[in-house]
């Protein structure tokens, strides 16, 4: 693997895990009395951003690398179920976590100018799932790099 290649798969845990981060920030004051939007908005604009970073910097490792190098050596280990449950699910389920942040910072802007409690409760959901599933997403990454070894 070469240094590039080990900096945008480093790259794309990280930013997502700051992703992850930012979208907990979001919704631990989401579910205050009074949450400040300000913060809910900026918190999840740049969650979604990592996310959409850790999205670019993965396919590139996937395509370039992964693809080729790592997945036959995981079909061909004794885990094989490490890329066809683990990473097909991680690819798919990863795909919904951006727009589920991008609701989020959408919903926060409306709320800065109107209260809207049922708004506030579907953001506040929308940020708690994008959460599960973002770290759901983390663990199956983590299972699926010790099928390789």
């Amino acid at each position: 693997m070469t240094t590039l290649l080990a900096s945008a798969l480093i790259l794309h845990v990280v930013l997502g895990l700051i992703g992850l981060a930012c979208i907990h920030f979001a919704l631990m004051q989401l579910i205050r009395r009074e949450p400040p939007y300000g913060f809910v908005s900026k918190a999840s604009f740049l969650s979604a951003a990592f996310f959409l970073l850790s999205w670019a910097t993965g396919a590139y490792y996937y395509v370039v690398y992964y693809g080729t190098a790592v997945k036959p050596r995981i079909l061909a280990g004794a885990y094989p179920w490490a890329h066809q449950v683990m990473m097909e699910s991680k690819e798919h389920v990863f795909l919904l976590v951006p727009f589920l942040v991008v609701a989020v910072w959408l919903a926060s802007r409306a709320l800065q100018n109107a209260s809207d409690p049922r708004l506030k409760v579907a953001a506040s959901f929308a940020a708690a799932t994008a959460l599960a599933l973002g770290t759901l997403v983390a663990a199956a990454g983590i299972l699926v790099s010790g099928g390789v070894r």
